[in-house]
C-alpha cells in the first residue's frame, strides 16, 4: 500500500493531479488508514500505469476513463493492450507524416496552395489504412496491395521530393515531341524512380501502370494525373514506333 505522498515520490506524478484523478474517479483508491488517509494497492498503481501510458499517446481523460471502463485489470493484458494502442498510434502517425509530405509536395509543385488537391490529400488521410489504395484492388492483387501500402509507409522525404521534381520537369515539358530526346529522358527518370520508390517489382509497376492508366484522377499517387499519365504514355508508344 502506498500513502498519495509515497505514489507521487514514486511516480512522479504530483499530489495535486492524483487528487484531481481521484475526484473525477479516474484513478480513485478504495482504501484508507485509520486517520481517513487514501491508501494505493497494486491494481491503483497499475491503473495509474495504464493513464499515464495512454494520456502519453495522446487521448483525453474522458477517452481514457472509457477505454479502463471497458478493459480487463491484469499487468501482462495491460501491457499487451497498450502495445496495441501505441502500434496503432504509429500507424496514424505515419499516415499524418505521408499527407503532410504530400501537402508540401503538392504546394511546392503548384507553387501556390491549391485547396482543392490540398483537401482531397487531407480526406484521403483520414480513411482507415490502407483504404487510399481501395480505388486499385480491380486492379492489384492482395499482395501488390500490401507491397504498396509497405512502400508508402517507407516513402522517405528525400524519395517525395525526387518524385516531385522529376514530375515537375515532366510537367513543364507536356508539349515536348514524345519522340524527342528531352521526352524520352524525362520518362526514362520517372521510370527509374519509379522502379527504385516501389522495390524493382517489375510485376507489380506493370500493374500499377494498368491501374494508373484506367484511374487518372486518384489521388494515392499524387502529383502525376491525367495530363502527365497521358504524357508518359505518349513517350511509350513513340518509342515502340506505334506514333
Amino acid at each position: 500500500m502506498y500513502t498519495i505522498g509515497q505514489l507521487s515520490k514514486k511516480t512522479g506524478v504530483t499530489v495535486r493531479t492524483l487528487d484531481y484523478y481521484d475526484e473525477i474517479e479516474l484513478v480513485k483508491p478504495l482504501s484508507k488508514t485509520s486517520g481517513g488517509h487514501r491508501l494505493y494497492d497494486d491494481e491503483d498503481v497499475m491503473r495509474l500505469e495504464r493513464v499515464l501510458a495512454l494520456k502519453y499517446i495522446g487521448f483525453s481523460l474522458e477517452q481514457i476513463k472509457t477505454i479502463l471502463h471497458s478493459s480487463t485489470p491484469t499487468w501482462q493484458q495491460s501491457i499487451q493492450e497498450q502495445l496495441q494502442l501505441v502500434k496503432q498510434e504509429q500507424i496514424r502517425l505515419k499516415k499524418l507524416e505521408n499527407a503532410l509530405l504530400r501537402v508540401s509536395s503538392a504546394i511546392e509543385l503548384e507553387g501556390e496552395v491549391n485547396w482543392s488537391i490540398l483537401f482531397g490529400i487531407i480526406q484521403l488521410f483520414q480513411r482507415g489504412p490502407g483504404d487510399e489504395f481501395q480505388s486499385y484492388k480491380e486492379y492489384l492483387n492482395d499482395d501488390e496491395l500490401q507491397k504498396m501500402m509497405e512502400m508508402d509507409a517507407q516513402m522517405t522525404e528525400e524519395d517525395m521530393k525526387n518524385w516531385v521534381q522529376v514530375i515537375r520537369e515532366i510537367r513543364q515539358n507536356l508539349d515536348a515531341d514524345p519522340s524527342s530526346e528531352l521526352a524520352q529522358q524525362l520518362v526514362e527518370r520517372w521510370a527509374n524512380q519509379a522502379d527504385s520508390i516501389f522495390g524493382h517489382d517489375e510485376e507489380l509497376l506493370g500493374d500499377m501502370w494498368h491501374a494508373l492508366k484506367n484511374l487518372k484522377e486518384g489521388m494515392a499517387f499524387y502529383p502525376l494525373d491525367k495530363e502527365i499519365i497521358d504524357f508518359i504514355e505518349r513517350v511509350y508508344m513513340a518509342k515502340e514506333g506505334q506514333l
